[in-house]
């Protein structure tokens, strides 16, 4: 815890493929340029194969979100927090927090939400937590993840109710500052290890972010926004103008 993205005739084939070719590029004419360009949206940037554990005594660990040509466009930090906590932080974001609060104590951290959560739909409300006045915060400087400890604090042990059986979470964020990089969203994934006790730790598993300034679900990928480039829409086109030839010869024989 802290202070606080047709020509059609079996006679020509030669027509039948001309004719194809003219519908992928008209095809390719309603297609967005940048889409046919890259082959695949270049709209979100992830990765999913971090390995980053984070326990009660780890040393600050910063590691790198990355975008167009691998440039690194903001860095996290994580570290232990004594028994109590995972620090989560970074230059230039903003997190989806949760506050917690009883009647003499106060913690605040990062909202753990689910698989396909977004920053407009959370799936979470403040009141499943542990505490009688809690807050969901689209403001918070951190996502820490408190995995409590009686002593510390007043709250039970693991108060965001991440678990200890290396279930996948996710933060959400969104990044600030100037840069040109602003105003967009992302998410990051940890697997949580959370008992109440100094040996509970986060393994962090990967990040993603869209460049668009669209929302973004947690654990959506760049692979999950792939579509047909040029060649691809020529593929498919002159491919089910075969299909149309061979279905027509049949019909003809």
């Amino acid at each position: 815890m802290e202070k606080d993205p047709t020509f059609k005739s079996r006679n020509h084939p030669q027509g039948v493929r001309l004719s194809n070719y003219k519908f992928a590029a008209k095809a390719a004419a309603l297609t967005p340029v940048a889409l046919l360009a890259s082959g695949a949206a270049a709209d979100i940037y992830s990765n999913t194969s971090l390995s980053i554990t984070v326990g009660s005594t780890t040393a600050n660990t910063t590691f790198g979100m990355t975008g167009a040509g691998g440039a690194t466009v903001r860095t996290f930090s994580a570290a232990g927090g004594s028994a109590s906590y995972a620090s989560i932080k970074g230059g230039d974001f903003q997190w989806m927090g949760l506050r917690q609060q009883n009647a003499t104590n106060n913690w605040f951290g990062g909202l753990p939400v689910s698989s396909g959560a977004t920053w407009n739909n959370l799936g979470r409300t403040s009141g499943e937590f542990t505490g009688t006045n809690n807050s969901i915060s689209s403001a918070a400087n951190f996502g820490d993840i408190n995995w409590g400890k009686t002593s510390a604090g007043g709250f039970n042990d693991d108060p965001q109710g991440v678990g200890n059986t290396g279930q996948t979470w996710y933060v959400l964020f969104k990044t600030t500052g100037s840069d040109g990089y602003q105003g967009n969203y992302g998410w990051l994934s940890f697997d949580a290890y959370a008992d109440g006790t100094t040996s509970s730790y986060i393994t962090i598993t990967g990040w993603g972010w869209d460049d668009t300034g669209s929302t973004i679900a947690a654990g959506q990928t760049a692979g999950s926004n792939a579509v047909p480039g040029l060649g691809g829409l020529a593929a498919l086109a002159i491919g089910a103008g075969g299909l149309r030839g061979r279905r027509q010869r049949a019909a003809a024989s």
